[in-house]
């Protein structure tokens, strides 16, 4: 396998910015009623994935989500441990980098953090689900992330097997396992990791140090 490009999850993958994931969160549920949530509070069923049960009762689940990634926006990003070694890494090899965020915002938002962060030397590409309306694209499920990951495909003319995927949640995994491109999960909490090994994951970290370790042998991969 000679990795030509690889896809990365923004938000809690490439960045630690759970303080805004619990703010957008907060503001959803604000604004249909869910009154207050403490931190703890998200945190844990975050981590056990069980946030949709916080919404209150009347109110559609989709509706929600799409509310919550139409307010998350970057006030507190902090690059994920071993991210610059990561993107030095594949810049040296040479792979295209592409930035996807499930968020329904502007990519302008995204590219902020990165030149603040002094990480968007490193990255060619930045999408959002906004640019779906703007590129005529389809999305089949809330998150889904396949038909933007298929087109960024399509215009570097990369075949599945010669990308890689990296996220911290079961919808990244989904979006890739769909299109066949080989995925690795990143996850700081035990259970989430879990769960993501539970969907089909055959590689979950803890953060991307480890997924430097893992390109070389990525690299060595005969199947493509």
């Amino acid at each position: 396998m000679r990795i030509r490009l690889v896809v990365m999850d923004y938000d809690l993958s490439m960045v630690y910015n759970l303080s805004d994931f619990y703010e957008a969160y907060s503001g959803a549920l604000k604004s249909y009623g869910g009154g207050f949530i403490s931190f703890d509070e998200f945190l844990n069923l975050l981590n056990e994935d069980r946030l949709s049960e916080r919404i209150p009762g009347g109110v559609r689940e989709e509706e929600f989500w799409l509310l919550f990634r139409r307010i998350y926006v970057s006030r507190h990003p902090i690059p994920m441990d071993g991210v610059v070694d990561l993107l030095r890494l594949l810049k040296s090899l040479p792979v295209k980098i592409a930035v996807v965020s499930g968020r329904e915002t502007s990519g302008e938002y995204i590219w902020r953090d990165l030149r603040m962060l002094g990480l968007d030397e490193y990255v060619d590409e930045v999408y959002t689900v906004s640019d779906l309306q703007r590129l005529n694209g389809l999305e089949e499920y809330l998150f889904d992330k396949s038909w933007i990951i298929s087109y960024i495909l399509r215009k570097h003319g990369v075949a599945p097997c010669n990308a890689l995927c990296i996220g911290d949640f079961t919808t990244d995994l989904l979006s890739c396992r769909k299109l066949g491109i080989p995925f690795i999960g990143v996850n700081k909490d035990e259970y989430r990791g879990m769960l993501l090994k539970k969907r089909g994951a055959a590689i979950v970290v803890k953060n991307l140090f480890e997924v430097v370790q893992w390109i070389p042998e990525l690299e060595k991969d005969s199947t493509c």
